[in-house]
This record gives structure tokens, sequence and C-alpha cells, in this order.
């Protein structure tokens, strides 16, 4: 007889889940599950200008990934990156160049840049800014963006070593990276 699918609902914040128990279950909409240290975080569903933004960042992503097939492999809205055994992201855009992780899928396929769109609220903020940066760091993303209405900013975080290395940009800048050459995004209006 087959186990029953188990489903996960907004009412199951900090269930404790293995990582298999996380990848076989249903989750129910509108609300966004992932998992820290083992346990659901839930997140509301993103709003209107949650969309426009990440609308903004993914049009000019997916027209450089048609017009630079030989820089990027794949852009995601909402893809999935597992960190270790015990935490499960759901990044809003990843952007995964082009053969730099051969033979792995997702979730395990780490992506080379994510995009993050901060949402209301002192425990997104946080997530954004201290958990998430400390999962993409250590999982090995090589460029972290945090789109930030509420403070006016998208701070950059790229690698140098091990470690992240942060700058600020404003509405008045371009969005620009090493990693996607000829690439320029305008902030002006998004945050």
């Amino acid at each position: 007889m087959s186990k029953p699918q188990l489903l996960i609902t907004g009412d199951d914040e900090g269930l404790k889940l293995s990582a298999e128990e996380y990848a076989e279950a249903d989750f129910q909409p509108p609300c966004k599950y992932e998992r820290a240290q083992r346990r659901i975080i839930v997140l509301p569903p993103p709003g209107h200008y949650h969309h426009v933004i990440t609308n903004h960042f993914r049009k000019y992503l997916g027209a450089y990934e048609l017009t630079r097939p030989d820089v990027v492999e794949f852009v995601f809205q909402e893809s999935w990156l597992r960190v270790g055994d015990d935490t499960d992201r759901h990044p809003d855009i990843t952007v995964y160049l082009l053969a730099n992780s051969p033979g792995e899928e997702i979730p395990a396929r780490v992506p080379d840049i994510i995009f993050e769109v901060v949402s209301p609220g002192r425990p997104a903020h946080d997530r954004d800014y201290i958990a998430k940066r400390n999962d993409y760091e250590t999982a090995g993303v090589q460029e972290y963006v945090i789109v930030d209405r509420f403070e006016h900013r998208v701070t950059v975080l790229r690698r140098d070593g091990e470690k992240f290395v942060e700058s600020t940009l404003r509405e008045t800048d371009d969005y620009t990276s090493l990693l996607l050459p000829g690439l320029q995004i305008p902030l002006q209006g998004i945050v």
C-alpha cells in the first residue's frame, strides 16, 4: 500500500521535515514554502509590487539569455535550491551560466546568480539579508542580488573567495555583472 502524499499548508509553520519528505510533499497555494534547519517556513504569496519588480529583472535577464546563449544556459523564476540536507530555498529569480555545473540537476545544481525581492515586514527583511545570504554563500552562489524597494536600494553580494563582498546600488544606477558581460538593467522606478 502506498504512503499518502503529505500536504503542507499555511498552518504547518515550524513543521520538521527531512529533505526527502519536503521533496515529495504537496504544497497548498497560494503561500510559498521553504525549509530552513529542517523546519517549514510559510511565506505569504508575493504581492503586486513584488511581481512588478521581479518581472522587470526577468524581462532583461530573459532577453539576455536569448541573445547570449554562449553565456547563459537558464533563467528561472521561482527556482529551487537545496543547501545541505537541512535547507530548501525558492529564490525569486535564478541564473545558471553555461556549463558551470554539468550533469547536476535542480535542486542540487547551484545557480550562479540569485535575485530576491524583499517582501514587507521584519521577518522577510531578516530572511533575505541574513538567513538567505548565509545559505547562498554556503551553497557557492557567485552573486546574490537583494532588491529592496522599502530601503530604496539594491544590494549586490559578489563572491570573493569563500565570502561575499557587498556593494549598494541606488535608483539612479544600473545593475551590471561581470558574469553577464554587456547586460545593463536600469533601476529607475524599481527601487
